[in-house]
């Protein structure tokens, strides 16, 4: 897609405009995704994560771009919302979406400190396969880098 006349925040209405019809019949089921790289769900989780509210379409859209300098396709969006729904992440509100508490907070749990990379890495790692908590993050997350519940010894 390329920027229309006018502002960019005209040009990012007009896109959401565009990819409504086909995310909502992803999300009712109605209409099949192709697969993404699981780069697009942080992507787009991200965006829905750096506001703390229910966003129109074209707000998301603006998000992404600010993260990540590009637009996501109907296909990224369509798919990334998908899978953070498959994870009991995403909330819907009629043409408004963001994350649910828990999406939140497990989003926060990975990023705190700036670091997007490692939920990238999470992400990758953990296919969405039903919802997950934001403690089942954490445990998870302490799992992968090796941190021990255990005290150490004393040398």
């Amino acid at each position: 897609m390329t920027p229309m006349r006018g502002t960019w925040q005209e040009s990012y209405r007009e896109w959401a405009d565009a990819m409504k019809p086909g995310l909502q019949a992803a999300l009712a089921e109605e209409r099949k995704v192709p697969p993404q790289k699981p780069s697009v769900e942080t992507w787009l989780g991200l965006a829905l994560h750096y506001h703390d509210r229910l966003l129109s379409l074209w707000e998301v859209i603006e998000s992404a771009d600010a993260l990540n300098h590009d637009i996501p396709n109907p296909d990224e969006v369509a798919w990334a919302f998908l899978s953070l729904r498959k994870r009991g992440w995403l909330a819907v509100e009629g043409d408004m979406y963001g994350l649910t508490i828990e999406g939140r907070r497990a989003i926060s749990t990975i990023v705190c400190q700036q670091n997007y990379e490692l939920l990238n890495d999470w992400i990758q790692d953990h296919p969405p396969s039903g919802p997950i908590t934001s403690m089942e993050v954490f445990l998870n997350l302490g799992k992968k880098q090796g941190i021990s519940r255990k005290p150490r010894s004393k040398a």
